[in-house]
């Protein structure tokens, strides 16, 4: 992984950063000191907000001023509807939400990391090595 390339997290792996699980704390380290930008999509934002204990928000806001935030465009919304549809018609179902993360690694060129790797599993996501 090269300096100023960017790594897209899924919420799971900030979950459990919050959490004060070693692998990802390490793993997101190590990325950071090789200059490796760390970015989330706005709808992992939108996932923690709905997911925080009362007493994690002040933990949740200082990680995520670390993280870029990465807006849903409308061509991000329009990759992940298709993508959407295309795995319907082949009988697999994708929540839409893992859906529009997986349009921003896509269109952002960037590897996702996350520790729920079924639900990105569609055409065009390169899943960073990780869990």
């Amino acid at each position: 992984m090269r300096a100023n390339q960017t790594v897209l997290l899924d919420t799971s792996v900030l979950i459990n950063l919050l959490h004060g699980k070693r692998e990802p704390t390490a793993l997101l380290r190590d990325l950071a000191s090789r200059g490796v930008n760390l970015a989330v999509s706005c709808i992992t934002v939108a996932e923690l907000f709905a997911g925080m204990r009362e007493n994690e928000q002040t933990a949740t806001e200082e990680l995520l001023s670390t993280l870029d935030c990465l807006p849903v465009t409308p061509e991000i919304a329009r990759l992940a509807g298709l993508i959407r549809a295309a795995q319907r018609r082949l009988g697999k179902t994708f929540a839409l939400d893992d859906l529009m993360i997986a349009a921003t690694a896509i269109l952002h060129d960037s590897q996702l990391i996350t520790d729920n790797r079924k639900d990105f599993e569609v055409p065009g996501v390169k899943l960073f090595p990780y869990s």
